[in-house]
C-alpha cells in the first residue's frame, strides 16, 4: 500500500514539473498514471490544472466535471476552484482574464454538473450568509426552474439577513430575488411573507423620502403587495396607476373587507398600503411651488360668517368639517387627507389596531404620521388632543407654530391673549413669497378647514381674518367705539366684497353720529370704496353738524404713533364749513386715493403691528403691552 502511494505522488510530481515546460510530457504521465490509479484525487486534479493552464475549456470542463461529480466534499483545493468559478460567474461582464476561463468552461459544464456546484457551494457555504445569497441568485439566473423549489429558503435566508444588515438585503430582496420569482411565487409561511413585504415597503420608503419621482416606487410597491398576496393565496389587489382615482382603490378595500374575517391579515396590509399612498400624496402635496420659492400649506381653522339675526349657525354640527376651495391644490390635498383619515380609523379598529401599530414603528414614517395625526386632531376639533399632539412635533418652524395656535385658539371659538399674540408673531415673521389673496376663506352656516400656503398674503388674510371674526360683532352693540368702527374699516380693506354687510353696518353707525374720530383715514385707508363712502357720508350731511376727526395729512408710510390721537387731531365740521375745512378735507381724500396702488398686504401688516395695543384693547378691553404675554 505503501508503495503504491509513493508511486502515485512520484508521478503526479514528475507531471507538475513538467507542466509549464514540457505540457505534452507532462500529460504523458497523467494518462499513465490514470491508467495505474484512475481513483487518485491527486492525479484528476493535476490533469484539470494541466487543461486549465492551457486555456483547454472543454477538456478542462470534462476533468472538473469528474472531480466534481467524484470527489465532492473531500478537497480544500476542488471548493478553491469552485469558488474561483461562482465569483467569475457573479461578475460575468467585468472579468479579469483569469476568470474569463472560469466562465467559458462553465458553458462545457453539463447541466446537472452546473446545477450540483451550486447546491454543493450552498451547502458548503457555513456561516457566509451574504455568499451563500448571491449562489443561490445565481443559480436562479443559470436554472429558473430551480426557483420553484429553492426559493422559500431563499428568502428565510433574507429574512435572517434583514435583522443585521436590513439595507444590504433588502436591496437583494427587492432589485434581484423578487423579480425572479414574481411570474411564480412560492407559497410562504404568512410571518414570513409579511416580513417580507414589510421590508420591501421599508425600502421603497426611503427612496421615496429622498427622490421627487416617485410613481416608480410606488408602482413597485404595489408589485411586492401583489407577489406577497400570492404567496399566501391572498384575492388580488389593483395594480398602481397614478391615473386611479383613490376612491377606486377604497372600494376595492372596503370590497375585501366585507369577505374576510376579523382582524385578516390581508386587509391589515392591503389597508395599510393604501394608508401610506394617500398620507404621502397629502404630504408631498403640501408643498407646492410658488414665485419660484417651495411653500408649505399648513391646514388652519376657517371662519364662520357670523349673523346678527342669529340663524343657528354657531350650534355645534355632529359633520364632520368642509373643506374650502382656496388654492389649486385644495382640492386634491383634501381628498389624500380624507382618504388616509379612511383608512387610519379602519386600521385603528379593534381588529387591527395592535398590528397595525407594531407596523407603524417598523416604517420610517415618524414625521409624517406627527404632521398628519395632529391634523387629523384639528380636523376633527380634537383640541386638546392636538394641543398635546404639537408638543411632540419639534421640527417645525415658529411660524407654523404660531400658526397652528392661532387656529386652535378660532376652533374654540374665541381667540385667547395667546392666539393674539401668535398673531404678532406671524406679522414679524413674514415670508418673502407674496402669493395670492384666498378664496372662501369665511363660510356661512358649517365649521370648515382651509389649507393655508405659508405666502404674505394668506398669512396676512388669516390675521385679519381673525381679528375681525373677534371684533365684528362688537359693532352691533350698544354704544360702539369709534375708534373700534375705524379700525375695522381698516382691516376689512382686505374684505370688502366677502362681507358687505359688516361694512354697511359700520358706515350706518356712521351715518348716526354727530362726530367720529377717523384717526386712521390719513395714513391706513387707501380702497378706494370706503373714500367714496366716507366722502359721501361728508357731502351728505353738509346741513347737520357732523364733525369728523382725522389725523393731519400724512406722507403716506405708517409709524407707530401715526394713528395716535392726541392734540395734532384735525376736526373738519361740515355745518357751515369754510372753504379751508373743505379743502383739507378734499385734500386728504385726493392723498389717499392716490395711494391706492399701495401693496394692502404690507399696509395692514405695518397697521396689526403698529396698532396692536389699541387693536388688544378693543379685543380684551386691557392696555398692557401684549409682548408680555407668554405661550406655553
Amino acid at each position: 500500500m505503501a508503495n503504491s502511494e509513493e508511486n502515485e505522488l512520484y508521478m503526479v510530481k514528475e507531471a507538475q514539473s513538467l507542466r509549464k515546460t514540457d505540457p505534452c510530457a507532462a500529460m504523458a504521465w497523467i494518462i499513465t498514471a490514470k491508467t495505474m490509479y484512475p481513483n487518485s484525487f491527486n492525479l484528476q486534479y493535476e490533469a484539470y490544472l494541466l487543461e486549465r493552464d492551457g486555456k483547454n475549456y472543454e477538456e478542462a470542463a470534462k476533468c472538473f466535471s469528474v472531480i466534481a461529480t467524484n470527489f465532492p466534499n473531500q478537497h480544500t483545493e476542488l471548493w478553491q476552484e469552485i469558488n474561483a468559478l461562482t465569483n467569475a460567474l457573479r461578475n460575468e461582464n467585468e472579468n479579469t482574464p483569469e476568470q474569463e476561463f472560469y466562465v467559458k468552461m462553465y458553458k462545457h459544464l453539463t447541466p446537472e454538473v452546473q446545477h450540483n456546484i451550486f447546491m454543493h457551494t450552498i451547502n458548503h457555504s457555513g456561516d457566509n450568509l451574504e455568499q451563500c445569497v448571491y449562489i443561490y441568485i445565481l443559480m436562479f439566473n443559470k436554472f429558473p426552474k430551480s426557483a420553484i423549489t429553492q426559493a422559500p429558503r431563499l428568502l428565510e435566508m433574507l429574512a435572517e439577513g434583514m435583522k443585521t444588515d436590513p439595507d444590504l438585503y433588502q436591496r437583494i430582496l427587492v432589485e434581484e430575488v423578487l423579480p425572479m420569482i414574481q411570474n411564480k411565487p412560492p407559497e410562504l409561511s404568512p410571518n414570513l411573507a409579511c416580513r417580507l413585504y414589510t421590508s420591501s415597503l421599508e425600502f421603497y420608503l426611503r427612496q421615496i423620502m429622498d427622490e421627487s419621482d416617485t410613481a416608480d416606487a410606488w408602482k413597485n410597491i404595489f408589485k411586492v403587495l401583489m407577489i406577497c398576496g400570492q404567496m399566501m393565496g391572498w384575492e388580488p389587489f389593483l395594480p398602481f396607476s397614478k391615473n386611479v382615482n383613490q376612491n377606486v382603490y377604497w372600494e376595492k378595500l372596503v370590497d375585501i373587507l366585507s369577505g374576510s374575517p376579523a382582524g385578516s391579515s390581508q386587509v391589515l396590509f392591503y389597508a395599510t398600503t393604501l394608508f401610506i399612498y394617500s398620507l404621502h400624496g397629502y404630504i408631498r402635496n403640501c408643498k407646492l411651488r410658488i414665485e419660484d420659492a417651495e411653500v408649505s400649506h399648513v391646514l388652519v381653522e376657517g371662519f364662520m360668517e357670523w349673523s346678527p339675526e342669529g340663524d343657528g349657525s354657531e350650534v355645534p354640527s355632529m359633520e364632520p368639517p368642509k373643506f374650502s376651495l382656496t388654492t389649486a391644490i385644495s382640492p386634491e390635498l383634501s381628498k389624500a387627507f380624507l382618504h388616509a383619515a379612511q383608512c387610519w380609523q379602519l386600521l385603528n379598529t379593534d381588529q387591527f389596531q395592535r398590528d397595525f401599530s407594531q407596523l407603524m414603528l417598523a416604517l420610517p414614517l415618524a414625521p409624517w404620521i406627527s404632521r398628519f395625526l395632529f391634523d387629523l386632531a384639528i380636523y376633527f376639533g380634537h383640541r386638546d388632543e392636538a394641543n398635546k399632539l404639537m408638543a411632540d412635533m419639534t421640527t417645525q418652524s415658529s411660524l407654523v407654530q404660531s400658526l397652528q395656535i392661532l387656529s386652535l385658539n378660532l376652533m374654540q371659538g374665541s381667540m385667547t391673549l395667546q392666539g393674539f399674540q401668535c398673531i404678532l408673531k406671524i406679522i414679524s415673521e413674514l415670508p418673502a413669497t407674496q402669493g395670492q389673496l384666498l378664496e372662501n376663506m369665511s363660510l356661512k352656516g358649517h365649521r370648515h378647514m382651509v389649507f393655508l400656503p405659508l405666502t404674505r398674503s394668506a398669512l396676512v388674510q388669516y390675521c385679519v381674518g381673525a381679528i375681525i371674526s373677534r371684533l365684528s360683532r362688537k359693532v352691533y352693540e350698544p354704544n360702539c367705539p369709534d375708534r373700534l368702527l375705524g379700525d375695522l374699516l381698516v382691516l376689512q380693506q382686505l374684505n370688502l366684497l366677502n362681507d358687505v354687510l359688516l361694512t354697511q353696518q359700520i358706515f350706518s353707525l356712521i351715518k348716526q353720529r354727530k362726530s367720529f374720530n377717523l384717526r386712521t383715514l390719513s395714513t391706513y385707508i387707501i380702497a378706494i370704496d370706503l373714500i367714496e363712502e366716507l366722502s359721501h357720508i361728508w357731502n351728505t350731511q353738509l346741513e347737520d353738524n357732523f364733525e369728523l376727526t382725522s389725523s393731519p395729512i400724512s406722507s403716506g408710510t405708517p409709524t407707530a404713533a401715526s394713528g395716535a390721537v392726541g392734540s395734532q387731531n384735525r376736526r373738519i365740521g361740515t355745518r357751515g364749513a369754510d372753504k379751508g375745512a373743505r379743502d383739507e378735507f378734499k385734500a386728504i381724500t385726493r392723498q389717499q386715493i392716490a395711494r391706492c396702488n399701495e401693496n394692502v398686504i404690507t399696509l395692514l401688516a405695518n397697521f396689526i403691528s403698529q396698532e396692536h395695543l389699541m387693536l388688544a384693547q378693543h379685543i380684551f378691553g386691557i392696555s398692557q403691552p401684549v409682548e408680555t404675554i407668554v405661550i406655553k
